[in-house]
């Protein structure tokens, strides 16, 4: 999927010192690395699975204001700037104090056009400096700021609007206060209802399905594994998750036990299929972890998971399990 940038509108947000810097022009986006930087940044997040599509509410300003944009009677400019003035004055009334950068840009993937908007955190850094004066050269380091986004990108918001459809995709974290829970983007700013996000989702059927498993007697190890190996091909291949295909896989010979999943599922928000068109992909594990209740952890290349040559689980007459290593020509230790 690859992101081109058109134009880019840049804001700071300091809520630290309560600074609303807004601009006039765009970004140029010609300087070596920012056109790369930005791209690369929305990329992650419009692949993150834990980013949650949503529709306009009827009475959404925003929304308006959209069709104002897309019909060519509102400025872009006037678009961007609604959205970070607002979202300078919801950090303050929820006490965000940060200092941020927000993106406000227009961009196109495969031909379709999107507004998109990108939240980044600043980050205290030290950096290496080189001072000239009369006496010589003086190597020296300084505290400064920077947009250091992390792999993870916990430190960052985002949402994207597809111009023609008007469907929106929202990655943020919720803000809770002793009087509030709530969704600053989606909630106050946007004004749209969400679904479910593909990460929430699969953790909600992980949940589920050990406890069903353990409900029902069965091998919890073998049900979790093929559970995991089901959700990636599921969702790293298919436009529309349905959890039932998932769930259908793993207890396809344990009917009570499937019943009672999709059961469960419903009760849990989980009734309808996911959309996936923003082809969210779940890494591909290496090992399996697994922690004993006496406070043993093992990590097991998944190769040999299913390998009695090398790991055999066996369940003893008292109820106790059993992990054999087998074929084991040496032992090393491996500190933290």
């Amino acid at each position: 999927m690859a992101v081109n940038l058109k134009s880019c509108y840049l804001y700071s947000l300091d809520n630290v010192h309560h600074v609303f810097i807004p601009t006039d022009l765009g970004m140029d986006v010609t300087i070596d690395g920012v056109e790369n930087f930005i791209e690369k940044q929305l990329e992650k997040c419009i692949k993150n699975p834990a980013g949650r599509h949503a529709k306009f509410r009827d009475y959404s300003e925003v929304r308006q204001l959209f069709l104002e944009y897309r019909n060519r009677t509102l400025p872009f400019l006037d678009f961007a700037n609604y959205i970070a003035e607002r979202r300078f004055d919801l950090k303050d009334k929820y006490e965000i104090f940060t200092t941020s950068d927000l993106f406000v840009c227009e961009i196109e993937i495969q031909e379709v056009e999107y507004v998109a908007c990108l939240e980044l955190t600043r980050k205290t850094g030290i950096t290496q400096q080189t001072k000239q004066s009369d006496q010589g050269v003086q190597n020296t380091i300084e505290l400064s700021q920077s947009i250091l986004p992390t792999a993870s990108l916990k430190n960052a918001c985002f949402f994207m609007i597809n111009l023609d459809r008007l469907d929106i995709t929202v990655l943020e974290n919720m803000t809770s206060t002793e009087d509030d829970d709530t969704f600053l983007y989606a909630d106050k700013i946007l004004e749209c209802k969400t679904e479910i996000s593909i990460k929430e989702a699969m953790k909600r059927v992980r949940r589920i399905a050990e406890d069903v498993a353990n409900n029902h007697k069965l091998n919890k190890l073998d049900v979790m594994k093929e559970l995991e190996k089901s959700i990636k091909e599921v969702v790293n291949s298919e436009n529309v998750i349905d959890v039932n295909n998932i769930v259908e896989e793993v207890f396809y010979n344990e009917p009570d036990a499937k019943h009672s999943l999709i059961k469960e599922l419903v009760n849990f928000g989980i009734e309808k299929p996911i959309d996936n068109s923003n082809r969210v992909k779940i890494p591909v594990k290496k090992y399996h972890s697994f922690k004993t209740s006496t406070g043993i952890e093992i990590k097991v290349p998944c190769d040999y998971y299913n390998n009695a040559d090398y790991i055999e689980f066996v369940k003893c007459e008292n109820g106790y399990t059993e992990i054999r290593l087998e074929n084991i020509s040496e032992v090393s230790f491996k500190g933290a």
